[in-house]
């Protein structure tokens, strides 16, 4: 289960350039005010050609409030943004599904094989309980659940390959099967509790799954000091994103309207140092 993070935005600002017959596309591009690499320049023609977009020359540049390298995303949302320019410069209607299956494919440039569960979120900007190769199923959220969480920088990055490869072994022996199931478990759980509108079952299922991924050997222990702290300042449930290793955790503030504000404001003053993010489902 992914929940999209309506309070940070992506934008890829595009600019048409004309071509002289017969030469190569220039893709001028920006990312956080540094010039893009030739990767991500490569992630824009890959993208026209998804789109069956004669390839053109163009200036962009990317203005995002959403941290870079942390786990929440920011490659599948580069790639929705590029394909969302693009189709809309062209005039092209691209549906949600589609959208979604060719971010997918163009984000296979930075983790090589990915699931699509990013590409969907964002794609979507809706909740999703997603498995792979399977129809991405929307979730309707409970109107009455007004669940916020906090977003806290680790401030440490960490290779999304390398936890995979550290996560491996976990998932596969005689005790594999199991794992995943105990994973899907918690995925339906929080799926149930998201649409039943139910705080503490919600709480649960992070909680259970941050266990899970600490067993995985994803969480190492300066995260799961952070987890640990956020949870003893008031924070229901605590968890890392992402694949681990680094990047943010995520906390659920407190039902109660003001314990959540009195939650909010230690957690800013407990970690100084790190840029703290509040989100809600809506």
């Amino acid at each position: 289960v992914a929940i999209p993070l309506h309070q940070m935005r992506f934008r890829f600002n595009m600019t048409q350039k004309s071509m002289r017959l017969g030469s190569a596309p220039e893709i001028h591009l920006t990312l956080a005010g540094h010039e893009g690499s030739p990767r991500l320049k490569a992630v824009v023609l890959r993208a026209m050609e998804l789109l069956r977009i004669e390839p053109f020359s163009l200036d962009a540049e990317t203005h995002s409030t959403l941290p870079i390298g942390a786990g929440l995303g920011s490659s599948a949302t580069l790639c929705v943004a590029v394909l969302r320019a693009l189709s809309q410069a062209k005039g092209l209607s691209l549906p949600e599904p589609l959208l979604a299956q060719f971010a997918n494919e163009l984000e296979k440039s930075f983790h090589g094989n990915p699931s699509g569960l990013d590409t969907a979120v964002v794609a979507f900007e809706k909740a999703v309980l997603f498995a792979k190769n399977q129809k991405i199923d929307v979730l309707n959220i409970a109107p009455e659940l007004t669940s916020e969480f906090v977003l806290i920088d680790s401030n440490i990055r960490a290779s999304t390959l390398a936890m995979i490869r550290i996560a491996e072994p976990y998932f596969m022996g005689s005790e594999g099967d199991r794992r995943i199931r105990a994973f899907d478990t918690i995925a339906l759980t929080t799926h149930h509790a998201l649409e039943v509108g139910s705080p503490d079952l919600l709480a649960e299922s992070m909680n259970d799954c941050g266990v899970l991924l600490k067993e995985a050997g994803v969480v190492p222990a300066n995260i799961e000091d952070m987890i640990a702290k956020t949870r003893a300042i008031g924070a229901p449930a605590a968890k890392s994103t992402g694949a681990g290793g680094g990047g943010v955790i995520i906390g659920l503030l407190p039902n109660d309207l003001m314990d959540r504000e009195r939650c909010y404001r230690d957690i800013i003053q407990g970690f100084k140092g790190h840029a703290v993010y509040r989100v809600s489902l809506r």
